[in-house]
């Protein structure tokens, strides 16, 4: 089955560069459209699989398309990408639904992987945030240890790109717990950065002493 592509960001040029790459794999069939008016028209037709959006569009952005786009029967897998490296911004991009956040600085293997992942209902995080090494630290799995076993579970759920407000569903807690855990976590083990506690829970996760 051909898999059809929504290309959604108000530069032509880089909507024909990633058209060109997916469509000479053969496996998807892509569509155009420049702003987040022409995104939605084209998410309520009901023949989207993936919709690739930008977040900074015209009329409508990223963020209210899939906000708009999640009510829509059979609606696609959504896949923001985006200059933004920010870790509130990813998180309110998979709040609302998002099933990956990519960076456009993605290669075209990083691009074609995030496809296939999201399409197995897996979720995916652009390489250089999730596993971008640490300069100021090195990862000891036995820090793990240090942590008590509420917030060991906190670390395992950041580790699967869970946000807090998903994590705090799951353990029945609120969000302001969750986020007073995350804090003490990341001022327990020293971890400096903005994206650090997930790069200590994903290779945590990587780890078989985990």
């Amino acid at each position: 089955m051909t898999i059809k592509v929504l290309i959604a960001d108000d530069h032509p040029l880089f909507r024909r560069g990633v058209r060109d790459l997916l469509e000479a794999t053969g496996e998807y069939h892509c569509i155009e459209a420049a702003d987040g008016r022409e995104a939605l028209n084209e998410i309520n037709k009901g023949t989207v699989h993936i919709a690739v959006l930008d977040l900074s569009m015209p009329l409508v952005d990223g963020f209210e398309v899939i906000n708009q786009a999640s009510s829509v029967p059979d609606s696609p897998y959504f896949v923001i990408l985006t200059m933004h490296d920010d870790s509130r911004l990813i998180e309110r991009a998979f709040d609302l639904g998002a099933s990956a956040y990519l960076l456009k600085e993605y290669t075209e293997d990083e691009l074609l992987k995030c496809l296939s992942t999201i399409y197995t209902d897996q979720r995916y995080l652009s390489h250089s945030i999730a596993n971008n090494p640490r300069s100021d630290q090195n990862f000891h799995d036995e820090r793990f240890s240090l942590l008590t076993v509420s917030e060991q579970r906190i670390v395992k759920l950041v580790g699967q790109y869970k946000t807090s407000r998903e994590i705090a569903e799951q353990l029945g807690i609120s969000i302001r717990t969750v986020q007073n855990h995350r804090n003490h976590i990341t001022e327990k083990l020293n971890l400096r950065g903005r994206h650090a506690l997930l790069h200590f829970a994903v290779e945590l996760l990587k780890s078989p002493l985990s």
